[in-house]
């Protein structure tokens, strides 16, 4: 009895998450791993698909539904974290992608500000930005209340240095 028959009989069903970042391989292992049965329930969104660098395909979902056809997809519109101004860029970003599945976010909290975009030439350009935002921002000169936030600690260098070079106190 070969492995793969010895694991098809140990799980009945198969599930995997954030299936919009698997591989090929992964995506080929999950499929053989179903066997005759195909008890398979596969959690993802095709608007989220960020791990390319690490040869994860957004095919894997996107062809999810022709490689088991008799699968149900069921979309999740209703977002409860973010303001309908977020929800509204989003639902813009996402809507100009060319293959996706289909979906209008809504969101269930309050309206608030809307968002900003800043084109900015550099990361200096951007950290003299979000300087003088601070600067603006700041009451009776403090700016204790004030966050910046940053996908990834590499993105924070430039607006430290503007922050040491004015002398400005802050928590990382």
């Amino acid at each position: 009895q070969s492995i793969c028959q010895t694991l098809q009989k140990k799980f009945q069903y198969i599930l995997v998450d954030e299936y919009q970042d698997t591989n090929p391989l992964q995506a080929a292992l999950v499929e053989k791993l179903t066997g005759q049965e195909r008890n398979i329930l596969v959690v993802g969104d095709d608007a989220q698909s960020i791990y390319s660098f690490r040869a994860a395909t957004i095919r894997n979902i996107l062809d999810f539904p022709k490689q088991f056809p008799d699968c149900k997809v069921f979309t999740l519109e209703t977002n409860y974290r973010s303001t309908p101004e977020i929800i509204d860029v989003a639902n813009e970003v996402i809507g100009q992608n060319t293959e996706q599945f289909r979906k209008e976010l809504k969101s269930v909290c309050a309206s608030s500000v809307k968002p900003l975009v800043v084109p900015a030439r550099s990361a200096t350009d951007e950290a003299e930005w979000i300087m003088n935002k601070i600067d603006e921002l700041s009451v009776d000169g403090r700016a204790k209340d004030i966050a910046v936030l940053f996908r990834a600690t590499h993105h924070s260098q430039m607006l430290e240095f503007s922050l040491m070079r004015r002398g400005m106190k802050y928590e990382y």
